[in-house]
């Protein structure tokens, strides 16, 4: 990977724009789950993996800086979907500790648990701070202990 974020969108320029097309048009739609890697942003959904890029800005601050395509991760995915997934966009939500917080999450078309939750968020309207969060089911644990 490359030392300076601009330098990699710049050189990579028609490869993202076209991940971000094809993620885009996945936007409201079911597809099959596979996992996610915390420690190396990425996910698999219907066979393909996405790196999710964070933009490190100044250093104090951080933002989602772009989702790409990637064929070198090392992440180790599941074979079978664990879930069957609906891609939603969030946008201006506000928690306990933030305001204004923006991107994308993978919610179960079953029971409305949340996989995946990626973009930027916003600590008192100053601080932006990329998030990659992956959430696994406590129920899929329960029912592969249980066969």
């Amino acid at each position: 990977m490359y030392n300076d974020f601009h330098t990699y969108l710049d050189e990579n320029k028609c490869r993202l724009n076209m991940a971000k097309t094809h993620f885009d048009s996945l936007l409201g739609a079911e597809l099959d789950y596979f996992g996610a890697d915390d420690a190396e942003n990425t996910f698999n959904v219907d066979g393909v993996v996405f790196k999710v890029l964070e933009d490190p800005s100044d250093g104090y601050r951080s933002y989602m800086g772009a989702i790409d395509y990637t064929d070198k991760s090392t992440s180790i995915f599941f074979s079978v979907p664990i879930a069957r997934i609906r891609v939603e966009k969030y946008e201006g939500e506000s928690s306990e500790y933030s305001e204004g917080n923006t991107g994308f999450r993978f919610v179960d078309v079953r029971d409305g648990h949340v996989w995946l939750e990626f973009g930027t968020d916003n600590t008192d309207d100053y601080y932006p701070y990329f998030v990659f969060r992956h959430m696994p089911s406590p129920g899929l644990l329960l029912m592969r202990r249980d066969d």
